[in-house]
């Protein structure tokens, strides 16, 4: 448990026994949420375009329809898997806020929508320190290769104070010179 919770404009802290959570802002990128959205309405047209040519060629009657929709349904197959991915990055670039839950054993980054969203779980023990990206301009964490930022809508000076109070509470000592 942390005593005493920092006042950083832009971010809102909440504790419970279990964990921490951190509700930051997200700035939103409206062209990149234009084009998933425009692409994820395609995608829907062709699913349900290519369900409905299934059913009309499965219940044609033709002697070749039995193998011609066990190929639709493999195609149809493939699509849906790319709609599960198009729709996470969808909801990544639709989100309003980011949510942080962390504690000592693992680290939750979620972006809401509505009951969907995303959610990343990281395990505390291979996180690094927190520190400041410059491109994006986030605070950012290393876990394993990947670099994951958040807190990109807030202020520099936001920024700087949300990692020094992560860094002084999850990792005592760390060093910011290094």
């Amino acid at each position: 448990m942390v005593e005493n919770l920092p006042m950083i404009s832009g971010a809102r802290f909440e504790q419970s026994p279990q964990r921490l959570k951190i509700v930051l802002p997200v700035r939103r990128d409206w062209a990149l949420f234009v084009i998933y959205s425009i692409l994820e309405v395609a995608w829907l047209v062709m699913l349900i375009g290519g369900l409905v040519f299934l059913a009309r060629v499965a219940f044609s009657g033709e002697r070749w329809a039995f193998v011609f929709a066990v190929m639709l349904l493999g195609l149809l197959l493939i699509l849906f898997r790319f709609g599960r991915f198009l729709s996470r990055q969808w909801a990544t670039y639709a989100a309003s806020r980011e949510i942080l839950f962390i504690n000592r054993e693992e680290l939750i980054l979620r972006r809401p929508i509505s009951i969907w969203g995303n959610t990343d779980t990281y395990g505390m023990e291979h996180v690094t320190s927190f520190y400041l990206s410059e491109k994006p301009r986030a605070v950012a964490f290393d876990y394993g290769y990947r670099h994951v930022y958040f807190a990109e809508a807030l202020q520099p000076e936001a920024q700087v104070a949300l990692r020094n109070f992560l860094n002084s509470t999850y990792f005592p000592d760390h060093d910011e010179d290094e």
